[in-house]
């Protein structure tokens, strides 16, 4: 009775994280987006970047969030165990987060946190999967610190 319940919640978080891949994917490109958006056009000094910058940055953004949402994790989803896939996303985000204007930190972190919650009922890899999971959401925390740090 314990197993099937194990395999229903394991099932449900899968369930669950694939509903949330795409609104989660749009959020880690909004926040990765929005530095250099920010230097491109701050009021009312001159802007710090220019249009071509901003466009290589929204790129690296668009293919980083494309790559990990798009192919990663729902790639990742239909296998029974990807916590260690899940942790080396998350560890990445995470020791890169002072570098989050480079347009990867956030949408790695955030794809280990999501993969890694998705995996934390499962059977195989369920302590990565728990691990992944909190080092992905203290990445996505540390890239915000980094972010605020800039601004604040």
């Amino acid at each position: 009775m314990s197993n099937s319940q194990t395999v229903d919640r394991n099932r449900s978080h899968r369930v669950q994280a694939g509903k949330l891949l795409w609104p989660t994917a749009v959020a880690a490109f909004l926040f990765t987006v929005s530095y250099p958006v920010n230097d491109f056009a701050p009021p009312p000094s001159p802007p710090d970047i220019g249009l071509g910058m901003l466009l290589v940055y929204a790129a690296i953004a668009a293919v980083t969030v494309g790559v990990v949402f798009g192919l990663v994790l729902p790639w990742a989803l239909r296998r029974e165990s990807s916590g260690g896939l899940a942790l080396a996303l998350a560890i990445l985000g995470t020791l890169m987060a002072p570098g989050f204007w480079t347009g990867f930190p956030p949408g790695l972190a955030a794809g280990g946190a999501l993969l890694g919650w998705a995996g934390i009922y499962a059977t195989k890899g369920r302590k990565l999967s728990q691990a992944a999971f909190v080092i992905g959401l203290l990445g996505v925390l540390f890239n915000v610190v980094s972010y605020a740090d800039v601004f604040i």
